[in-house]
């Protein structure tokens, strides 16, 4: 299930930089194609970058679980399920900086100072998806219980071994886009929080 969402993130981020690629071709008045034929690598590359950057968030990993929460009264006992779906990725919007490429004697060098991973979706809990074992709670038991899970749901979506895979398939990303961007070496470093 991961794998298939895993591509279909990965198919939208591909789609999203060719229709960017192609609206900013649509407004500089340039078919899309020339943008690729222009004698100056590092002119095209700034122009994609760019349209790259314009996308500031960059889903690398989505994480769907649920969290069954009891609270236990005297007069009985209230259990809802709450489902959720997180997106891990990355805010291009954070880093001032997050890509530098250099041309050195003919070879090209990008530089990837990439933020670090976090929870793109803060709210993945869907009020209307929140099922009811048992029992009845008031608004404020409601409430208190929907933070209690939200808690325990991002601290396992945040786990070390999801954030390890989605930085994985962050660099692998950004190593095949900068491969297609000619460049012949893709260093890439992870900000610190």
């Amino acid at each position: 299930m991961n794998k298939v969402k895993l591509i279909f993130s990965a198919i939208v981020a591909v789609v999203i930089i060719i229709v960017g690629i192609c609206v900013y071709s649509w407004i500089k008045g340039v078919p899309a194609f020339e943008l690729f034929h222009q004698d100056n690598k590092m002119e095209r590359t700034a122009t994609i970058l760019r349209s790259i950057t314009n996308t500031h968030r960059w889903v690398f990993l989505t994480i769907e679980d649920e969290e069954v929460v009891v609270n236990e009264h005297t007069f009985g006992n209230v259990a809802k399920i709450y489902p959720s779906y997180y997106e891990l990725g990355i805010d291009v919007g954070d880093s001032l900086k997050w890509v530098e490429i250099q041309d050195n004697n003919g070879v090209r060098v990008a530089s990837l100072h990439l933020p670090p991973i976090k929870i793109l979706n803060e709210n993945g809990i869907d009020d209307t998806k929140v099922k009811n074992i048992y029992g009845d709670a008031d608004d404020k038991e409601k409430i208190e219980m929907q933070k209690k899970a939200e808690f325990k749901l991002k601290q396992r979506a945040m786990s070390g071994a999801n954030i390890k895979q989605a930085k994985k398939i962050a660099e692998d990303h950004f190593r095949n886009l900068f491969t297609v961007l000619e460049c012949d070496s893709v260093d890439i470093k992870w900000q610190s929080k």
